[in-house]
């Protein structure tokens, strides 16, 4: 709890992000990695095995950028920082031992944004107003850029504006939750369909919860029921081991990588 406490003194967060939660689940998120840490191996393993993989591909070496990069437990980044002229890691908040790393790499840039394009509206939404639209992050069609990575992202985008929503409109906004998660969704597959270089998402589509003999208790999308891309490669990440969120349940999550989602549907 001390390190945690201190970790959200010292970790620079604009407040919107602070007050919608976006500071805590990141802390919440290293946390449980301690915890879970010989769980999670082959999850990070895959992840990080399935950007060099696409890395390899890359039509250029100029530019990678990587959406969603958090704590950096899931990114190769000494080795994406010798492929590519630049990288530049993307997400609402940067912890400090991610900034520790990037500042060893000479060709490693931090950028805090939004990818949603909807948190600071969002933050000072009323109940009765319109919500916010989602938008496309231009960043990532810039001319230059050779690798595009949206890792452990998909799933996560409509989670935190879904709960500020209902917890300003009360069981009223449940309805408008799940509609903006979804479109959230949507735009963020779209804008990866429409990126000139490689792309490589990686992100969970499924969850469950079972007990240790197998018996599934709750299954659900975890995409919004929206039909996941054509999955390149896939596994299961057991994401929170008993007694980890509940005594008798495990809560597993399937995970698949997609290589330049949706470019071959909208090509048609």
């Amino acid at each position: 709890m001390i390190l945690e406490a201190l970790e959200w003194l010292a970790t620079p967060c604009p407040r919107p992000l602070r007050d919608m939660g976006y500071l805590s689940e990141l802390i919440a998120i290293g946390a449980r990695h301690r915890r879970c840490r010989a769980a999670w191996a082959d999850h990070l393993s895959r992840s990080r095995q399935a950007i060099l993989d696409a890395a390899a591909q890359a039509p250029n070496r100029r530019k990678a950028i990587v959406l969603g990069s958090g704590r950096l437990l899931d990114v190769p980044l000494a080795a994406l920082a010798a492929q590519f002229e630049s990288v530049t890691l993307v997400d609402a908040v940067h912890p400090l031992a991610a900034r520790w790393q990037a500042r060893r790499q000479a060709n490693v840039t931090l950028v805090t944004r939004d990818v949603t394009g909807i948190i600071d509206a969002l933050h000072r939404w009323r109940p009765g107003e319109p919500l916010p639209v989602p938008r496309s992050l231009d960043m990532i069609h810039a001319p230059d850029v050779d690798l595009v990575v949206s890792l452990n992202l998909l799933s996560q985008l409509g989670v935190l504006p879904s709960e500020w929503i209902e917890k300003r409109a009360g069981p009223a906004g449940h309805a408008s939750a799940e509609a903006l998660s979804a479109a959230l969704t949507r735009t963020h597959l779209d804008d990866l369909a429409r990126c000139a270089g490689r792309v490589c998402l990686i992100g969970d589509v499924e969850w469950w919860r079972a007990s240790a003999d197998g018996t599934v208790a709750e299954r659900s999308s975890s995409i919004d029921g929206i039909e996941a891309p054509t999955a390149l490669a896939e596994w299961i990440w057991p994401m929170a081991p008993a007694p980890e969120a509940d005594p008798l349940l495990s809560e597993f999550r399937r995970v698949i990588v997609a290589r330049d989602p949706g470019k071959s549907a909208q090509a048609g």
